[in-house]
């Protein structure tokens, strides 16, 4: 019944809101979710963009694993998602923005700190601390350690990245991420991996049922446009 009912008050606001843009006002509530690896630079930057040319509408804003995401999009808790791709769901769509790689990040300290290139064999004992399972990362990670019978040292699991690389930097473990998770963290050292194509989709996903209102659009605009 909750579900109803949320879905229910969601077509209310959004035809107010359809409303609004037949007489030109571009106003109300735009829901939308990311994953922490997009929050730092890519989503922050797209946000002072669309709040400066939009400040009559209010955002709404979640974060969360690719999961998560998922998850909200199918409830209508939020009306847009930035994920990696593909979703788990036939009833989400999605456009496709860009790739990203997945490298390994050390600390300076760190013995393979410098290093331009690592293959993915040499991950094997590797003492780590790895995105725990909701993450889309964690999941290729996974498939690729299956495929080529690697098992590295996994020390510790956890679902926060930037509290994941505050640790890599303080210890001696190191961790497989987005290359964009790491892009203001000079503090560490990062390395390509070879041997396997470890890289990540990411785009825009949103239910295949609902409508986009004019404010959603735009911030899909404001989020192509910064990427």
């Amino acid at each position: 019944l909750l579900k109803h009912l949320r879905n229910a008050l969601r077509e209310l606001e959004l035809g107010k809101e359809d409303v609004a843009e037949l007489r030109g006002l571009v106003s109300g509530t735009l829901r939308f979710g990311s994953t922490h690896v997009f929050s730092q630079r890519l989503v922050s930057t797209a946000l002072s963009v669309f709040t400066a040319k939009y400040p009559d509408i209010h955002i709404v804003m979640k974060l969360g694993t690719s999961t998560d995401i998922e998850q909200a999009i199918l409830e209508r808790d939020i009306d847009l998602g930035l994920a990696f791709l593909p979703p788990d769901s036939e009833d989400i769509e999605y456009e496709a923005l860009f790739s990203d790689e997945v490298v390994l990040v050390v600390s300076k300290k760190h013995p393979l700190a410098g290093t331009a290139e690592l293959p993915i064999r040499q991950l094997n004992g590797l003492p780590c601390a790895l995105p725990s399972t909701g993450f889309s990362t964690r999941r290729l990670l996974d498939k690729h350690f299956a495929r080529e019978k690697i098992s590295p040292k996994i020390l510790l699991e956890i679902n926060d990245i930037p509290a994941l690389l505050t640790l890599v930097e303080r210890g001696s473990m190191g961790t497989l991420v987005s290359r964009r998770a790491v892009e203001d963290r000079s503090e560490l050292s990062v390395i390509s991996i070879t041997g396997a194509r470890l890289l990540r989709e990411a785009g825009i996903l949103k239910h295949r049922s609902v409508y986009l209102s004019t404010a959603a659009r735009a911030f899909v605009e404001s989020i192509c446009g910064t990427h």
